[in-house]
């Protein structure tokens, strides 16, 4: 069934799970979810020009156009795993609590200066996405790039299982997904997953030596490793970093001499990202002046450590998503920026179980030894813990606070707008 499968893969190479972008020639692949079965509309699929419908409801096993199969999902992932062993790209995994998503970009930068490179489209970094990127990457691909993403124990590894990966990186470990995970030794463990593959099947490990949870999980491993940081044992070596919006370091590499990077790009904690991916391009032998080139013409989207001017103020946009280390790191940031009129524009964090009181709890302590003119707490998670503070005020959600800026703006500004994704704080930029 898999070989026949994979005969109409070659031959389309292209794969939906949606029945709403079915590209002519596509193979669509049923899948269910709580709220949906993806079996209803494979003939509409089907219809709106599918060649082949994979399906697991016993119902359509015999309509024309459809191939029936025990599980539509196992399927999507086995396929891809076929096609991973067979494509012969160089893959290269990425998984972290923080700072993944940018590093993959800045990765995929830079590996493009000299390799046909893929790398996961924006956050299709899960059990269906990860197979969806493999299945994507074009016929010439010499690097792929595959995040990997997690909210439970166990995934890490089974992405590695589908991805199969011969180098790898975890960006950090932090408090993130605790209803999931459990425990911060939860989210460790499960993170360390992309290390064990590694050792078992010798690849090699891209480590921040700067991180001593990574260097911790990492224990002895008898593959090899490249290491990068601020150390003098560092195969890349990074100094002199700065964020005033904008980042800027110095680095330097074996008989590479000290190279100076000014990239687009906002927050102090991105500077451990980009020595990932440079670490990485000079393993891969880019050349310097590409790697630098790669990281300087960088621009962030999707609302991660933007830089906005507006007519008013400059706004450090990183709303795309938040937990207490990236919290942390993103109050750190800002802390250390020169300006003389601040302002924070904070949203609840999700996802962290029965350590929600007690992280935000934590927050709104650390904000009280900070010096600003204006804190915006947003969302239910800070209802009850707002301080009897002038400078603090509240919003149930982003639209009231939109209503409010609406009437009482503020301009000559340095704002920091974070917050969980479901907060969709990038709304209240439009009144800044």
């Amino acid at each position: 069934m898999m070989e026949q499968l994979y005969d109409a893969y070659l031959k389309h190479r292209s794969v939906t799970t949606d029945s709403r972008n079915c590209p002519v020639g596509s193979i669509y692949f049923a899948l269910r979810g709580d709220r949906f079965n993806g079996n209803d509309f494979a003939l509409s699929a089907l219809k709106a020009g599918c060649a082949l419908a994979v399906v697991d409801d016993i119902r359509i096993r015999n309509e024309p156009g459809c191939l029936f199969v025990q599980d539509s999902l196992k399927a999507l992932q086995d396929l891809a795993l076929i096609h991973r062993q067979k494509a012969g790209a160089l893959i290269i995994g990425i998984t972290g609590t923080n700072g993944k998503t940018t590093t993959k970009e800045l990765l995929a930068a830079v590996l493009s200066k000299k390799y046909k490179t893929w790398f996961t489209q924006g956050n299709f970094n899960n059990h269906i996405g990860v197979p969806l990127t493999i299945l994507s990457m074009p016929v010439d691909t010499e690097v792929a790039v595959i995040e990997m993403g997690a909210n439970h124990p166990h995934e890490i590894d089974f992405l590695c299982r589908i991805a199969q990966p011969d180098m790898g990186l975890i960006t950090n470990v932090g408090k993130a997904h605790l209803q999931g995970f459990g425990s911060f030794e939860g989210v460790m463990k499960t993170k360390a997953e992309l290390y064990e593959f590694l050792k078992r099947n010798p690849g090699i490990v891209f480590l921040n030596t700067d991180n001593d949870y990574l260097k911790a999980m990492l224990g002895e491993i008898d593959s090899e490793v490249i290491r990068y940081g601020t150390g003098s044992e560092c195969y890349v070596k990074g100094s002199n970093a700065s964020a005033n919006p904008f980042l800027s370091f110095d680095w330097e590499a074996g008989n590479v001499k000290r190279q100076q990077v000014s990239m687009r790009l906002s927050g102090s904690y991105n500077f451990e990202n980009a020595l990932a991916a440079i670490a990485v391009g000079v393993y891969l032998k880019v050349p310097t002046d590409d790697i630098n080139a790669a990281l300087g013409h960088y621009r962030p989207v999707n609302h991660r450590s933007q830089i906005l001017t507006t007519d008013a103020n400059t706004i450090i946009l990183d709303a795309y998503n938040a937990n207490p280390t990236s919290m942390a790191a993103a109050l750190d940031g800002f802390e250390k920026m020169l300006h003389k009129k601040k302002v924070l524009i904070l949203g609840g964090m999700r996802e962290l179980g029965n350590e929600s009181e007690s992280e935000h709890r934590l927050l709104v302590n650390r904000l009280l030894t900070m010096k600003f003119e204006k804190c915006w707490l947003v969302g239910e998670e800070f209802s009850a813990l707002v301080p009897l503070d002038a400078r603090f005020s509240f919003a149930e959600n982003g639209d009231e606070l939109c209503e409010i800026l609406k009437v009482k703006p503020f301009s000559n500004s340095l704002v920091l707008v974070k917050g969980s994704r479901a907060h969709k704080l990038e709304r209240v930029t439009t009144y800044l």
